[in-house]
């Protein structure tokens, strides 16, 4: 009986050492990667409270980190993250609000299954499967740990929702209208994309969600949604409108890209008091030399832009179809009476590999824009 007691014993400590060891690897590896990633991600200036106010945020939560390593791809890669740094790096003035923006063409996943080698002839199946890409999106928002996220092709809100709001984060979502994915053969039959908005409830408070899907210049509804959320700042309840919208594509939309512009500039003027800052995530589906975002630009500034001292990323989305590669700057973050302190940077070509995006570093074939941004007080 004493053997066998002690063997037990011994079976019950090793399996206990193993969970620890799994728990501290699993911390580990969160920790490297944030760290990495983070170092750079902080405003100059911030204080190291916000770094460690947000590992705390990620780590805190056993169940929450224990949720992430069960979505890892159960094939052996190491899926690390694009390697990218920030720039155009402005000292925040002490007195001011930062917070931190993500904008992303997240890729619908009923875009993937309809056709992939018709939409990614050269991408590896397994980079285009849910249960690789829903990992490397969940792990590419965290990393940089954003106040708001605003997401185009969203056809998995509901996963991003109960994952997120173990990290603070509630969101908004509005289904776009004629969605593509509703007649693609899915996982999850006639599931429409649409527009999704989160935030983290640490630093803002809802306030109300409004929708319209625009009209051109006949006073038609077109295909496209302007989505918004009227957030306050906890700190001060200052208003803040996040505005989200998905042009439509296409070499012969520009016309409607165009006249839907017009409308979305019009829905933010309803929509937005004298006092509301202005924040806008879109995919124009366009490059920044037509006419939709040269309208835009007319009335808010662009955060690239800015940061990079008038340039343009290079790409914000690049992907090869059997017509050739698609290499295009459709996204962007507009904004006002804000201060921009930084943005990330564009990853290099030879980082994507030979067969673009998505790859096993990015779940999307459009890479996310992040930009910190400060509020302009009244003493300033």
């Amino acid at each position: 009986f004493n053997p066998l007691l002690h063997f037990l014993v011994r079976l019950w400590e090793c399996c206990c050492i193993r969970r620890v060891f799994a728990y501290l690897l699993c911390i580990l590896r969160l920790f490297s990667c944030l760290m990495r990633l983070k170092l750079d991600v902080v405003a100059p200036g911030d204080s190291a409270s916000r770094l460690s106010t947000e590992a705390m945020t990620v780590f805190g939560s056993y169940a929450a980190i224990r949720s992430l390593q069960t979505l890892k791809p159960t094939f052996n890669e190491n899926y690390l993250l694009l390697s990218r740094r920030f720039e155009g790096r402005v000292k925040p003035k002490p007195d001011g609000q930062v917070f931190r923006v993500m904008q992303w063409n997240m890729l619908a996943q009923g875009l993937t299954e309809s056709n992939p080698r018709k939409n990614y002839c050269k991408t590896p199946p397994r980079f285009l499967d849910w249960g690789t890409r829903r990992y490397l999106i969940l792990m590419e928002m965290l990393s940089y740990m954003p106040d708001i996220i605003i997401l185009q092709e969203c056809d998995r809100f509901e996963f991003f929702e109960s994952r997120l709001k173990d990290f603070g984060y509630k969101g908004k979502f509005k289904e776009r209208p004629f969605s593509p994915c509703v007649d693609m053969p899915t996982d999850e039959e006639g599931k429409p994309d649409g527009c999704a908005i989160f935030y983290h409830t640490e630093r803002f408070n809802l306030v109300d969600c409004v929708f319209r899907q625009l009209v051109n210049q006949m006073q038609h509804s077109t295909s496209t949604l302007a989505f918004a959320l009227k957030l306050e700042f906890l700190e001060d309840n200052h208003p803040l409108l996040v505005v989200n919208s998905h042009l439509k594509g296409g070499p012969k939309t520009e016309q409607t890209r165009y006249e839907a512009s017009i409308d979305l500039g019009n829905f933010v003027a309803e929509h937005a008091g004298p006092q509301d800052l202005v924040v806008i995530g879109v995919d124009l589906c366009e490059n920044p030399s037509q006419r939709g975002y040269d309208h835009l630009i007319t009335k808010f500034k662009d955060a690239y832009s800015e940061a990079l001292e008038g340039k343009h990323p290079s790409f914000t989305t690049w992907r090869i179809r059997p017509v050739g590669e698609e290499k295009y700057t459709n996204d962007c973050i507009l904004y006002n009476e804000l201060r921009v302190l930084q943005a990330l940077d564009v990853p290099s070509d030879s980082a994507l590999g030979d067969y673009k995006l998505p790859n096993r570093f990015c779940g999307s074939d459009h890479i996310s824009l992040v930009c910190d941004f400060q509020r302009i007080m009244e003493s300033d």
